[in-house]
């Protein structure tokens, strides 16, 4: 057989690889040790999931070994992804038996693709093998995993989605530890999940209306290359993800995320007297100085129930716990910076002295609470003498 490969075939094969080899570096790493399989695993499918076009482009299909080749990983991906970000926010997720139940979509659908595969493998003539594939209804049941393909994407990240959301609420409102990952970058891995729905959509629509898999598979191979960027993103972004630990605050165990700081209706007396003793206890106390310092810490200091005070700093102050407690640190970080008292310390210092754990965390929130850098606004102040 005379291969030649075509810039469409040397791109997919690069995703491939680079799926393969950073899907097992995921596997082996000891950071994250509980998230990464998932992630590695997802990976390792993708590559399998592109490989298919590659058995046509490279004319492998019509040979003896890949004809029917098992390799549709198409109904695993989006389970596995769904589980890398539920164990990646909450440090108590344990893999358990009930679990099994997302993969048994795909455990059907390989299961089936097994049993055509050696059903015909040692049958040498390729019509006799189609034939009988086709009256195992091969054709029928990739057309229905298709449909199912879509319906899974949806389904697990409006799941995957909902998680992160809830645990978002939960870290805005509850702790001002700077060291508590945000996850922000899993934003980038829905909005290339979403176009992967629409455009394998969009695909499906085409041939079911137009028969555009009979005149051309550019729809196609366009898709398989997106996706060969997509395992490349993941990969990269994936790996270089430090070690996380989502660790519980006290008596507030993870599972809190569930249900939200639910806000409690007090009355405007109460209300007043809570924001009085907080205005007291940031301004006077300076509790904000303490990198950890977290809502059940300061209700306790505040001898008030800590719905109650949830519901102030959100009311009264309308900001989350974290946002409230960061905008006092940047204020004191702001004032220490144009001190020429301070004109000794390197502004990571002053940072850690005005309450920030994390030199990154810092960095953002500064920049997000004056829209200038800590350099640009020490020169800007300069400028203004």
């Amino acid at each position: 057989m005379n291969t030649q490969f075509s810039l469409f075939d040397i791109l997919i094969i690069i995703g491939i690889v680079q799926g393969f080899v950073t899907g097992i570096l995921l596997l082996i790493t000891k950071r994250n040790p509980k998230s990464n399989p998932f992630l590695g695993l997802g990976l390792i499918a993708f590559s399998f999931l592109i490989s298919k076009t590659l058995l046509h482009t490279l004319g492998l299909w019509n040979t003896q070994f890949f004809r029917y080749f098992p390799n549709g990983t198409e109904l695993v991906v989006a389970p596995l992804i769904y589980f890398y970000i539920r164990s990646l926010i909450d440090s108590r997720f344990r893999f358990r038996k009930k679990d099994i139940l997302h993969f048994i979509p795909f455990l059907l659908s390989q299961g089936f693709s097994f049993v055509v595969y050696f059903s015909v493998f040692s049958i040498n003539d390729f019509v006799e093998k189609d034939t009988i594939a086709s009256a195992m209804h091969f054709n029928t049941v990739k057309i229905i995993e298709e449909r199912l393909v879509i319906i899974s994407i949806v389904i697990y990240l409006l799941a995957g989605y909902s998680k992160l959301t809830t645990y978002k609420k939960w870290l805005n409102n509850t702790t001002s530890d700077n060291t508590f990952p945000d996850f922000s970058w899993l934003r980038n891995i829905y909005i290339f999940s979403i176009i992967v729905a629409v455009f394998s959509f969009t695909n499906i629509m085409s041939d079911f209306l137009f028969n555009l898999r009979d005149v051309t598979n550019v729809h196609w191979q366009t898709y398989q290359v997106f996706i060969s960027f997509f395992i490349y993103y993941l990969g990269f972004i994936g790996y270089k993800q430090p070690h996380f630990d989502v660790i519980e605050i006290d008596t507030a165990p993870i599972e809190v995320i569930k249900e939200d700081v639910k806000e409690s209706i007090i009355d405007s007396e109460k209300n007043n007297t809570i924001k009085i003793a907080l205005t007291k206890a940031l301004e006077e106390d300076r509790v904000y100085l303490n990198p950890t310092i977290n809502l059940q810490q300061l209700s306790k200091l505040l001898s008030v129930n800590q719905r109650e005070l949830s519901h102030v700093i959100n009311s009264s102050f309308n900001k989350t716990f974290r946002d409230l407690i960061n905008d006092y640190r940047v204020a004191e970080v702001k004032l220490k910076l144009v001190n020429k008292d301070y004109e000794h310390m390197s502004i990571l210092g002053i940072a850690l002295e005005c309450g920030f754990n994390s030199e990154a965390s810092f960095y953002r929130i500064f920049k997000k609470n004056t829209g200038l850098s800590p350099k640009e606004f020490v020169a800007q102040h300069a400028n203004t003498i």
